[in-house]
């Protein structure tokens, strides 16, 4: 079962920042999934269209300038990073999820990931999205970094959903468990991860069902698991 820690383990630390991140791998976190949002060429890393939720101050973020972004506090000091921070904070130490927010974000992290140091980072490096366009986007810029595909809701067709995209995952809702889509997914070579789960029953109940990793905001999640299958930290 693989942990990915959700936008830095949020419950740990405030969502999305270095801080956040950097203690959810100290906990032992084999992979980190964070949020990206472009800003005037930059990627931040950001899960809301406005700052209201997150930080100190308020509006959305295209009212805003990168300054004026860089200067409020993202919780306990916190600023809101870029994506780059992220990147060389992370390095090989754990496996990347950046999850594209929307338009505009597949082009700045294609041409990103082609320059050094970054572009060694690819195979830790693992690219999802709601958004299917972008991730085709994506693809045809970078078809060496490996590609997650998020869906919320019933799916009639996984062929169909999946179209041109070559996938390396499938990303569920804990709210929409189908085992017919698992059990498909995976013959087709998709390791399947569900968000977000944060209880021991629901994670017991996910692993028998053969999901191959779940989504989580608390590092207690995994550090349970592996005491309870008496696994070595990671």
């Amino acid at each position: 079962m693989k942990f990915f820690a959700h936008r830095g383990a949020l419950a740990d630390g405030p969502e999305n920042t270095l801080m956040a991140i950097d203690m959810a791998l100290a906990a032992g976190a084999e992979a980190i999934e964070i949020d990206v949002i472009e800003h005037n060429g930059r990627l931040l890393v950001h899960h809301d269209l406005s700052v209201d939720r997150t930080t100190n101050g308020t509006g959305l973020l295209t009212d805003l300038s990168l300054t004026e972004l860089r200067s409020l506090d993202a919780g306990l000091g916190q600023r809101i990073p870029f994506i780059e921070e992220v990147l060389l904070l992370v390095g090989t130490r754990a496996i990347i999820n950046i999850e594209l927010k929307g338009k505009g974000t597949a082009g700045p992290l294609a041409v990103l990931l082609h320059q050094e140091p970054y572009q060694s980072l690819k195979s830790n490096i693992l690219v999802s999205s709601f958004d299917h366009v972008e991730l085709l986007r994506f693809q045809q810029s970078c078809p060496d970094v490996a590609l997650g595909m998020l869906l919320y809701g019933a799916v009639l067709s996984l062929s169909a959903v999946m179209g041109p995209l070559k996938l390396r995952s499938l990303h569920l809702s804990d709210e929409f468990i189908d085992q017919g889509l698992i059990r498909e997914a995976q013959a087709l070579g998709l390791a399947v991860y569900i968000y977000t789960v944060n209880q021991l029953s629901q994670l017991k109940a996910l692993n028998e069902l053969g999901v191959d990793g779940v989504f989580t905001d608390h590092s207690s999640l995994w550090q349970d698991w592996q005491e309870i299958n008496c696994l070595p930290v990671a």
